[in-house]
C-alpha cells in the first residue's frame, strides 16, 4: 500500500509540473504577444521601434509625463535577444521581429559624428521632455553619450565588429585616471582605473556598480580583449561584494539603479553569464542577501527579479504563480523603479551625499513593456532550470 501511495504522489506530481509548464507556456506566448502591440508602428511622441516609457520627479508635485529615452527599448530588446535560444520556435520569430523593430528607432541616439556611442535622449533634443523647468537648461546641462545605453544596444541586435571595438576603444579612453581622477566615490576606490558611466571625455569619470556589470557582460560577450581596466573594474567590483555595500550603501555605489534588488540582479546576470573567478567567490553571500530581500520586499517587480537572480546563481527558489496579463497588471508592477536618474551623481563627496536625496534631483523612470520583459524572462529561466534539474 505504502509502495502505492507513493507512485500515485509521483504521478500527481509529474502531472501537475506538465500543467504548470503548459500554463508558463501559454504566458509566455502571450506575454510576447503584448510587448510586441505596444511596440510603437510609427513616429510620435516616442519613434518607430520603441516602448513607451515615463518620468516622473521625486518631488512634489511629481510631473509624471511620456519620457523618450531609448534606454527601455535598448534593455527590452537585450533580454529578449539571450532570452531567444529557450523560446519555441514561434515565439523566435516573435522575439527576432521586436528586436528587429527597435533598431529602427536607434539612429536617432548615435553619436552625432558616427561613432557607435549612444545617448539617453535624442541627440540635439531637450533633456527630460515634458519637464516644469530643467529641460530649458540643455545648453546649459547638455547630455552626452553614455557606457549603459550604448553597450545595451550593440548587444540587443546584430553589429559589427568595428562598432564593438571602437565603443570598448572609447570606454578605455575616459576610464579613471586616463584623463581625469574621480572624486565622487569612495576615497579608498580613487585610484582604481575602472569604467565609468559617461563617455564625454570632458566629464569627470563615475562609477556605477550596475553600468559596469553591464561593460563587463558586453566586454566578455564580444569577447573583446581583456585589458587593464576590465581588470581594474573587476577589482572593484570585488571590492563592493566583499564590503556589502551594494546593500550598505547602494546609492552611493549605484546612483543609477539604487535598489539592493536591483544590484544583485545585474551582478548575478553577469556572473550567471560568465565565469569570473574574483566575483563567484560571493555567490553565497548573494544569494543569502538576495533570499533576505525576498522575504521582505513587497513590490511584485522586486520579487521577481530576486528570483531570476536565485536562478541564475544556481540557487532554488520558491515559485512565484500570476496566472495572466490581467492579473499582473493589477500588481503594484507599476510602481516599480528600476532606473533613476540623481543630478548629484558625479559630484564629490561631501557634496554628492547630501544631494544623492533631495527629492528635487531625483528622476524616477518607468516602463511596464521592460516590466513584462522581466516575468517572460523569469518564467523562461524558471522552466529552463525545472529542465536542467531533470537531467
Amino acid at each position: 500500500m505504502k509502495k502505492q501511495l507513493t507512485i500515485f504522489f509521483v504521478f500527481v506530481l509529474i502531472l501537475a509540473s506538465g500543467s504548470f509548464a503548459q500554463t508558463d507556456s501559454a504566458l509566455i506566448s502571450k506575454l510576447l504577444a503584448d510587448i510586441e502591440a505596444s511596440q510603437f508602428k510609427q513616429d510620435n511622441e516616442f519613434y518607430t521601434g520603441m516602448f513607451p516609457a515615463y518620468r516622473k520627479c521625486a518631488g512634489f508635485p511629481h510631473n509624471y509625463q511620456p519620457d523618450n529615452n531609448i534606454f527601455f527599448t535598448a534593455i527590452t530588446a537585450f533580454t529578449l535577444n539571450k532570452l531567444r535560444p529557450y523560446l519555441s520556435d514561434d515565439n523566435k520569430i516573435i522575439a527576432q521581429r521586436i528586436i528587429k523593430n527597435a533598431q529602427a528607432s536607434y539612429p536617432y541616439y548615435r553619436n552625432p559624428n558616427g561613432k557607435p556611442y549612444y545617448s539617453f535622449w535624442p541627440v540635439n533634443a531637450p533633456i527630460l521632455p515634458h519637464a516644469f523647468f530643467i529641460n530649458r537648461l540643455t545648453g546649459i546641462l547638455a547630455q552626452g553619450d553614455d557606457a549603459d545605453d550604448s553597450v545595451m544596444i550593440l548587444l540587443a541586435g546584430d553589429n559589427n565588429d568595428n562598432d564593438n571595438t571602437a565603443l570598448k576603444e572609447r570606454l578605455i579612453a575616459v576610464s579613471n585616471l586616463k584623463k581625469r581622477r574621480i572624486n565622487s566615490t569612495f576615497k579608498k576606490y580613487r585610484e582604481i582605473p575602472a569604467y565609468s558611466t559617461y563617455l564625454g571625455e570632458k566629464m569627470h569619470p563615475d562609477f556605477d556598480l550596475a553600468v559596469q556589470c553591464n561593460i563587463l557582460y558586453f566586454n566578455f560577450e564580444k569577447n573583446l580583449p581583456l585589458v587593464k581596466e576590465d581588470s581594474a573594474t573587476i577589482y572593484l567590483l570585488s571590492e563592493i561584494l566583499k564590503n556589502r555595500e551594494y546593500m550598505k550603501r547602494p546609492v552611493y555605489v549605484s546612483p543609477s539603479y539604487v535598489k539592493p534588488a536591483v544590484l544583485i540582479y545585474h551582478i548575478a546576470r553577469l556572473i550567471g553569464a560568465f565565469d569570473i573567478a574574483e566575483l563567484q567567490l560571493y555567490k553565497k553571500q548573494l544569494i543569502d542577501d538576495a533570499n533576505k530581500l525576498l522575504a521582505k520586499v513587497t513590490n511584485i517587480m522586486d520579487r521577481i527579479i530576486l528570483r531570476t537572480a536565485l536562478i541564475r546563481l544556481g540557487a532554488t527558489v520558491s515559485e512565484l504563480t500570476i496566472n495572466s496579463i490581467a492579473d499582473f497588471e493589477k500588481t503594484d508592477q507599476d510602481e516599480f523603479v528600476f532606473f533613476q536618474a540623481r543630478a548629484a551623481f558625479a559630484q564629490p563627496t561631501p557634496v554628492k551625499q547630501i544631494f544623492l536625496h533631495w527629492n528635487y534631483l531625483i528622476y524616477h523612470f518607468y516602463s511596464a513593456a521592460y516590466n513584462k520583459a522581466l516575468w517572460l524572462e523569469y518564467l523562461v529561466l524558471k522552466n529552463k532550470q525545472a529542465l536542467q534539474q531533470k537531467k
